[in-house]
């Protein structure tokens, strides 16, 4: 799978306000008890599809961290699928030595089977899922939310905004 560097937000229109699928799987770092898509309604979540070794994934941490701690005080979270790509991604001790590295502080399910890529119809790395409170997938950003100074970090808080005010 070849990773998108260029970053392209797709609304809803685009996938016909497909629900958010329930996460699949019980390995989740960061969290002690598995998240559920369910118990997040009423509120804004971000998926966010991701490897450690990709080299997109990794110029991307620093914009899902201005995410993350943005909009934390309006309970939107961000949830992270890690979806290995090579050989090592799939050794759970190596996500787990990334995860700290990066300092990453939030949930990161592991799917190692691919269940949860098939579930959401996703097809590359990185990958971001906007979803708002009835859990409607109502943007989608692929690829590096900041290259070439396209202000993907931007597109994606306006979404994020727009979605909180929404009752």
């Amino acid at each position: 799978m070849i990773t998108s560097m260029i970053s392209t937000l797709l609304f809803s229109s685009a996938r016909g306000d497909k629900m958010a699928p329930e996460f699949i799987g019980k390995e989740w770092i960061n969290t002690s008890s598995p998240v559920r898509m369910a118990d997040r309604r009423g509120k804004v979540t971000l998926v966010y599809f991701w490897t450690f070794a990709c080299y997109n994934c990794k110029n991307n941490l620093p914009a899902i961290q201005t995410l993350t701690e943005t909009f934390k005080k309006d309970g939107v979270e961000m949830i992270s699928i890690h979806t290995p790509e090579i050989s090592e991604e799939r050794n759970v001790e190596n996500v787990k030595k990334a995860v700290e590295k990066h300092r990453i502080k939030y949930p990161v399910l592991i799917d190692g089977s691919y269940a949860n890529w098939k579930a959401w119809g996703n097809n590359v790395w990185p990958c971001l899922y906007v979803v708002d409170k009835g859990g409607k997938i109502r943007g989608i950003e692929q690829g590096e939310l900041n290259y070439g100074n396209q202000n993907g970090v931007g597109k994606v808080s306006g979404l994020i905004r727009r979605l909180l005010s929404e009752n």
